[in-house]
């Protein structure tokens, strides 16, 4: 059969790690894929597939013609809520992708009608469909399949070698769907040692160690360790501040971005959202970076929950600063601080929490940024803010997650023929 690939989604997310696997799937089973943009003039294929990574996703997916056949989607987003796309499509598949992808292009390639699929693991068939539905039990693959190293955006500066290492989170943050949408996984040391030992560096020599909190993954130092005798380097990590105090640091190249999650104001936020990081092991976290001669910094950081007080909490969190920004240094460092107002994902603790979005609070934001945009003295910090979500935006991304099945109709460009009258 020949298959055609759709994601959706601004070029900054083109290339997505789960799109390459199922592609990756198809092809090594004999089938054709080709990957194509939303606005391609190129149909008549047996097979579309959507690969949605966001809520942002469902209006592009919402307005682009059908390409094939019959229409499969599935993605990330589909873990959460995938209600407001289902009328959209003929099947999805809801969860982990590679064997069911497998199993369903069988079927489809036998029987040639997508109502085959109904009795695939965490499969919704849009004809049998009724809205308000309990949605199916996701489909996880365990253990994680054996998939390939994945170069992503090949032949440019950017390109970088992806080794998934884990998937879901051993943790249960209240915000994020993360913990609470999939069980987590982590692939076998032996594995992980094989696809570094595999990478062809004439390609790049850049590696990035895919996972929500790649530092919990075992065997996750040997790995940086196999890297490195390997001539490979990391271009950024993603970790959780609390793991780099136990471990005493990550041993990792001084200029490299480590990335880790505040999400917080406070420290009584902090703890009500089960983020459990306290104001002292944040200094604690800086003084030993900046010991071990790291440089370059980057926190994720929330507001927006309903409890929130902008002016008391806001002075809270620069007083904390404060004294991270006391911390002597020996040479100048960055610090990017990316800002995401909440977003109450249905799947966790807070689906029902009335996230507030308040000016006063992104006033603050971008006020301090300004103060503290340039250090006073040198060496110094360099604070860059790294983002901030509009208002406007904020109330439309919990819009299209909390939507339901009639939440894309108006205005689309294909509704599966069960859903037309609606």
């Amino acid at each position: 059969m020949n298959f055609c690939m759709i994601e959706p989604t601004g070029d900054k997310e083109e290339g997505s790690i789960g799109a390459f696997y199922i592609a990756d799937k198809l092809r090594r089973m004999g089938h054709s894929v080709d990957m194509i943009t939303p606005d391609s003039q190129r149909y008549h294929y047996d097979v579309e597939l959507f690969s949605v990574h966001h809520p942002e996703d469902y209006p592009r997916l919402q307005v682009t013609p059908k390409h094939g056949k019959i229409r499969l989607a599935g993605g990330h987003v589909t873990y959460n809520n995938p209600r407001p796309i289902i009328p959209l499509v003929d099947a999805l598949c809801m969860g982990d992708g590679e064997t069911w992808i497998e199993n369903a292009a069988n079927i489809l390639e036998k029987e040639k009608n997508v109502l085959a699929l109904k009795d695939l693991s965490g499969t919704i068939v849009s004809e049998l469909w009724i809205k308000g539905f309990v949605l199916p039990v996701r489909n996880f693959e365990k253990p994680l399949p054996a998939n390939p190293p994945y170069l992503n955006r090949p032949n440019t500066l950017s390109a970088a070698w992806y080794i998934e290492v884990a998937r879901g989170c051993p943790f249960s943050c209240h915000y994020c769907e993360l913990g609470h949408s999939m069980p987590y996984r982590y692939r076998t040391r032996e594995d992980v040692l094989a696809m570094l030992e595999s990478l062809d560096t004439s390609l790049t020599h850049k590696i990035v160690f895919f996972a929500p909190d790649e530092a919990s993954t075992p065997h996750y130092v040997e790995f940086l360790e196999k890297a490195r005798s390997l001539g490979l380097r990391q271009a950024f990590g993603s970790y959780r501040l609390d793991k780099i105090i136990k471990m005493g640091g990550v041993p990792v190249d001084h200029n490299q971005l480590v990335r880790v999650g505040v999400d917080g104001l406070t420290e009584e936020t902090r703890k009500r959202v089960h983020k459990h990081i306290t104001d002292k092991q944040i200094v604690e976290y800086f003084k030993l970076m900046v010991a071990q001669g790291h440089v370059n910094f980057k926190i994720f950081q929330m507001f927006a929950h309903s409890w929130e007080n902008p002016k008391a909490d806001f002075a809270k969190w620069e007083r904390l600063m404060n004294i991270v920004f006391a911390i002597p240094l020996e040479k100048a460092v960055s610090l990017r601080v990316k800002w995401t107002p909440l977003i109450p994902q249905p799947v966790t603790p807070l689906a029902e929490d009335k996230a507030i979005y308040h000016q006063e609070t992104a006033r603050l934001i971008k006020a301090w940024h300004e103060r503290v945009r340039q250090p006073k003295s040198q060496p110094g910090w360099h604070v860059e803010c790294d983002g901030i979500m509009s208002a406007k935006s904020h109330a439309r991304q919990i819009t299209l997650t909390h939507g339901d099945e009639t939440s894309l109709l108006e205005g689309a460009k294909y509704i599966n023929h069960a859903w037309r009258k609606q």
